[in-house]
């Protein structure tokens, strides 16, 4: 299979793009975008808490859209988006912090068989690493009790641990049971293979198609854990988790084919 990424200039237009079966085979990104030390990742799923983030950040603050991500497996189905039609695909925004630049990663879908999540994730990993990360971090919602209000990372290597650590984050070792399932999980687990630290920072949700409440405890988890300054409106995530809604119901088949999820609930989909 073919994965395509097309980069876009400072202004927002699109450059010459190539595809290739191999991350090898694909431009070289534009000289500036500058380092990033750390990238989210978030995707449709349980509550949609990450995906909620994510898109607050890239809404809420100072973001550019660097490129867009291609795969013959993403779902078949084209949206209007700003009054034009749209093929599927990822996004990759940079997103100024301040003195700090970091790459956000989301979609309204994934490709929907596990090659092609797997080499969506191959592409990601191998793209963000040669823009200087250090870190994927991938953001995420497991369905809990009501009572529930658990934020806990999940880490691939040592690296990341310790800097969730060194923040004061609460690192689980045995959680979730069922393991991670998605593009989320292979982006959070695959990193170190591809000279990355990666891993996953999962909110308990009720489960709801758009946790306001679970993405809110994530965003006040990752400030406290990674020194970073995230100041999203909540106004800006009401308006995100009506537009996720709408989404959902004018576009189903955007989620994950039932035959690929696991009925334990202790499964992370994201």
């Amino acid at each position: 299979m073919v994965t395509k990424i097309v980069w876009r200039d400072a202004q927002g237009g699109r450059l010459e793009s190539r595809t290739g079966d191999q991350p090898s085979d694909q431009p070289e990104q534009p000289n500036h975008l500058g380092k990033h030390r750390m990238a989210f990742a978030a995707f449709p799923g349980v509550g949609n808490v990450g995906k909620l983030l994510t898109d607050g950040l890239v809404d809420g603050l100072d973001s550019t859209l660097v490129a867009e991500l291609f795969h013959p497996e993403m779902p078949p189905q084209a949206k209007m988006t700003g009054g034009l039609l749209t093929p599927p695909h990822l996004t990759m925004h940079s997103i100024s912090l301040g003195e700090e630049n970091i790459l956000v990663i989301s979609g309204e879908a994934q490709p929907i068989s596990p090659c092609g999540q797997f080499e969506m994730a191959e592409m990601i990993l191998t793209t963000v690493a040669e823009l200087g990360c250090e870190y994927m971090i991938v953001l995420a919602g497991l369905s809990s009790e009501p009572t529930c209000e658990e934020v806990y990372a999940i880490c691939a290597d040592d690296n990341i641990k310790a800097l969730f650590a060194d923040g004061g984050g609460e690192i689980a070792v045995d959680r979730p049971s069922g393991g991670v399932i998605g593009l989320a999980g292979l982006l959070a687990s695959l990193g170190p293979v591809n000279a990355i630290s990666s891993g996953c920072v999962v909110a308990a949700t009720i489960g709801s198609s758009a946790d306001i409440h679970a993405a809110e405890r994530l965003r006040l988890a990752l400030q406290k854990w990674l020194g970073l300054a995230l100041p999203i409106p909540i106004a800006t995530t009401e308006a995100i988790a009506d537009r996720i809604e709408s989404l959902i119901d004018k576009y189903p088949d955007a989620e994950m084919p039932s035959e690929f999820l696991e009925e334990d609930p202790s499964s992370l989909y994201a």
